[in-house]
């Protein structure tokens, strides 16, 4: 039975906008992240809520806003409760992501699609794991398993795997196959050669991006040297440095370098501070911290020291308001009458929404400022837009396929970026008395049903405990269940709304509605009715006794040791929500055109795979289909028409796909599940390869009562015992092989046709069939001892079955 495999892209295809794909497999849907910016507007969206209740699993790459940027949103308002998948560090950071996403959005509008509630909500339903954990689905699709392995863009960050069967999927995309300061590099390489892992080779579909397909970076030193040197130049001059950065992913990255770089001068110091401005800037830092096993080797290896405090930040001060903000570059410890400059590390990337918009505003007319740009940032973006009209200044001549040149900050003449404004302002005069009347209108309203739902509760819990000649509730009453007003005829309320305006206007009635909607026999007894205002305290009972609320008995403890904490640390700790101290606001909305005048530089730090590397990589994954996704039209195309060059050792099954178009991506390979009895489990002989114990096997199919699977059992007859030609398993290289036979001190070289001469006597070749596929390795030569010596260390270089 082979399995069904199809790819549907919601959002991320032939452009940089958040990734969103689904991946079906039988009858199982996959959601492949649920990234999306912060506009939350459009048809991604739309489509995410039209799929979102088919959903059967999340699986979750990334903590940023382009992998997960939507999930709250799906969860808590598409009805996505399906089971979702993250690493542990993924989990924390991203949750940390998008509190800062929402705080902001929070306070320059009134934002009502999700809170931070729903964030936690969401977050909440999201299964961690560690990188290298197989996780089987639950429910139906148990015969799924996925398993996370490191990606190297972001700390957490994964590259999935899903198998079923024989079907193995590669999800590879925002990888980096380099070490950085705070994180290893991705599991697809292994060792010091540069060799793609072999537990990860030969996937039946690799999906991966093309995002950095036309891109080719320096080194990785070369573009933090081009980076430091970027603040510095800024710092010199006795300008202000703004470094827009992102909540909870490459912010780790920057804040460490920038951290180790910055104590080598004095005077920086003396002349600068070094800030980190978000909303969620404290828990970042804590955070980190405690994911130093998800980080770098090298940080890993300071827990060992005893003064180490590994990414401890020592000379960033973290701030989460731009009030705090000024107050520190205010408050300069060398001079009362001038304010210190600053170097900021501002949320979010994008400079639509968050500090750093606000700082490019207030920073970027003073030509003695500057702005560094670590990421390019989402499209349409303002950093998206200040980065383009950097790249045509200072790139536009650059040929295709060169290196980008690292150039230090630059004026754009000429430049200027639209930013959309959104605030909110507290209200004043007539609008402000407009919302104090509707207010307390409100809070009236509340109050008054409020007070009659609790009134005519009090009474039928006191009539119905009074009550005991009913049959009906008799067996309620032994047991201390007392009715509900939810349990009283609705015709009851239908005079709450009118009583509400009596209460307003000072009268005051009495309302009995036990006995409403009752129908009773002739022989009923009198009923007794209450006629004075007088409310006896009732005392509830289940079968264990008297029910006592614990809450009234609990002391407070109260005690004066109270930790120091100092002001400066301790001011901003509550991290308030409401920046306007709970005052009616309004929403505004401004476009203004932002002059930039001061010096742009643009360095790449955002810890991807630049094209060269991309290439390389897929040639040694050799995937059996091929999906390019997450790129523009440009570096998609370029990507598909580099492997689909006949002189590239790659599938030539490419698919580049459209938004909603559903690829069926297939093998085609027929795999059955059948269960071998003992007795011909105990005559199959076993051969490793590759880590997995491979046999041959010949049996006849049973099909047993009451199980589902057939069964392979022996096979009695003569067909069983026929001869078969064996079959060698392996890797078929011949440079391993020649490796092979030096090290048992048999000379062996290539001949100029890639022919492998073994002392000059015996050649061993490969030969190719007519469908162009690799056939078995031949050993050619004189049938001497050393013949037979050389094809038996072939034999054994083999597995044979």
């Amino acid at each position: 039975m082979s399995n069904t495999l199809q790819f549907t892209a919601i959002s991320g295809v032939n452009s940089e906008d958040a990734v969103c794909y689904i991946l079906e497999i039988d009858e199982a849907k996959i959601l492949l992240d649920c990234g999306s910016y912060e506009d939350y507007s459009g048809e991604t969206l739309a489509q995410l809520q039209r799929v979102a209740r088919q959903v059967d699993a999340v699986l979750l790459s990334h903590p940023d806003a382009a992998h997960l940027g939507a999930y709250p949103l799906a969860f808590s308002r598409y009805g996505m409760t399906c089971p979702a998948y993250a690493t542990q560090a993924a989990h924390l950071m991203g949750r940390l992501c998008m509190q800062d996403v929402v705080r902001s959005l929070r306070a320059r509008e009134e934002f009502a699609l999700f809170d931070e509630r729903d964030v936690d909500a969401a977050f909440e339903n999201i299964t961690p794991l560690q990188y290298s954990q197989p996780k089987t689905l639950s429910g139906k699709h148990s015969d799924i398993v996925i398993t996370a392995y490191a990606a190297g863009h972001s700390i957490g960050g994964a590259i999935w795997t899903i198998s079923n069967g024989a079907e193995v999927v590669l999800y590879a995309i925002d990888f980096n196959q380099m070490n950085e300061k705070h994180l290893n590099r991705c599991s697809l390489m292994e060792g010091s050669t540069g060799t793609v892992a072999q537990r990860l080779m030969r996937p039946t579909l690799l999906i991966t991006d093309s995002y950095n397909a036309l891109y080719k970076l320096p080194t990785r030193a070369k573009r933090a040297e081009s980076f430091l040197d970027s603040i510095n130049s800024a710092v010199k001059r006795g300008g202000n440095v703004l470094v827009p950065v992102d909540s909870a992913a490459r912010v780790l990255e920057i804040a460490y370098v920038v951290n180790e770089w910055w104590p080598k001068d004095k005077r920086r110091r003396d002349s600068h501070a070094l800030f980190l401005l978000a909303r969620c800037g404290r828990k970042t830092k804590s955070f980190a911290q405690s994911l130093i096993g998800w980080m770098a080797d090298s940080i890993e290896s300071q827990l060992s020291n005893k003064d180490g405090k590994p990414f401890e930040l020592r000379h960033i001060t973290v701030v989460q308001s731009m009030d705090e903000l000024d107050r520190k570059m205010r408050s300069d410890p060398k001079s009362r009458t001038r304010a210190r400059k600053a170097v900021v590390l501002a949320t979010l990337e994008g400079m639509s929404l968050g500090y750093s918009q606000e700082l490019f505003v207030r920073w970027a007319s003073d030509k003695n400022n500057a702005i560094v740009l670590p990421q390019r940032g989402p499209p349409k973006s303002p950093t998206r837009d200040l980065f383009n009209k950097w790249w045509e200044h200072t790139q536009g001549n650059l040929p295709r396929g060169s290196p980008v040149k690292l150039v230090a900050p630059t004026l754009l003449p000429g430049a200027d970026v639209q930013v959309t404004i959104k605030r909110r302002v507290p209200l004043e005069g007539s609008e402000l008395e407009e919302w104090i009347a509707l207010d307390k209108r409100r809070k009236e309203q509340e109050a008054a049903r409020d007070a009659i739902m609790q009134r005519n509760r009090t009474m039928l819990d006191s009539d119905d405990m009074s009550s005991n000649g009913d049959s009906d509730d008799e067996g309620t009453r032994d047991m201390g269940i007392v009715p509900t007003v939810r349990e009283v005829d609705v015709e009851a309320f239908s005079e709450i709304d009118l009583e509400m305006e009596r209460l307003r206007g000072g009268q005051s009635y009495d309302l009995y509605v036990k006995e409403r909607g009752r129908v009773r026999g002739l022989d009923a007894q009198n009923q007794s009715y209450c006629m004075f205002p007088f409310q006896e305290k009732i005392r509830r009972v289940d079968e264990y006794g008297e029910i006592y609320d614990l809450e009234k008995y609990m002391q407070v403890e109260e005690t004066d040791d109270v930790d120091f904490v100092p002001e400066a640390e301790n001011a901003y700790e509550s991290e308030p929500e409401d920046e306007n101290d709970g005052r009616p606001t309004k929403s505004v909305m401004e476009r203004i055109r932002v002059d930039v005048r001061c010096k742009v530089s643009f360095v790449d730090m955002e810890g991807r795979a630049d094209g060269t590397s991309v290439s390389n990589i897929l040639v040694q994954i050799i995937p059996k289909r091929l999906v390019l996704v997450h790129g523009t039209s440009a570096s998609t195309q370029a990507l598909a028409d580099y492997c689909r060059d006949p002189q590239v050792p790659v599938t030539k099954d490419i698919y580049t796909p459209g938004v909603g178009e559903i690829l069926n991506v297939s093998s085609g390979l027929n795999a059955y599940k059948v269960k071998l009895t003992d007795a011909l489990f105990k005559q199959v002989q076993l051969a490793n390869v590759q880590g997995s114990m491979l046999g041959y096997v010949s049996g006849r199919i049973k099909y047993a009562q009451n199980d589902d699977l057939p069964v392979l059992d022996v096979d009695s007859s003569g067909m069983a015992k026929a001869w078969l030609p064996p079959t060698f398993i392996g890797d078929s290289k011949l440079s391993l092989l020649r490796g092979v036979l030096e090290s048992r001190g048999i000379p062996a070289r290539f001949d100029s046709e890639g022919t492998l001469v073994c002392d000059n006597a015996i050649a061993i070749r490969r030969g190719v069939k007519k469908n162009g596929n690799a056939e078995a390795i031949r050993v050619q030569g004189n049938p001497t001892a050393e013949y037979y010596l050389i094809r038996s260390i072939v034999y054994e270089h083999f597995a044979t079955v």
